[in-house]
């Protein structure tokens, strides 16, 4: 429940790379993520972003760790 920003951004990320359309049924006009959104979203909540936000985040997340140097 306390991660599905993220994992919509990992399965969007994966689609992209796998060139797939799993995450469609999700993030449709009338599709799960609208529906978790609407019912997480409250005036003490964090905003949550659209499923292309989330998406460049993930993938910001993982240029990130991929140029990470795990030498040091």
């Amino acid at each position: 429940m306390y991660d599905q920003p993220e994992a919509l951004g990992a399965l969007l990320r994966l689609d992209a790379r796998l060139g797939t359309d799993r995450a469609a049924r999700f993030t449709g006009p009338d599709g799960l993520w609208a529906g978790w959104v609407r019912a997480r979203s409250r005036p003490d909540d964090r905003p949550y972003a659209s499923p292309r936000e989330l998406r460049r985040w993930t993938d910001l997340a993982c240029e990130f760790t991929d140029g990470w140097d795990w030498s040091r």
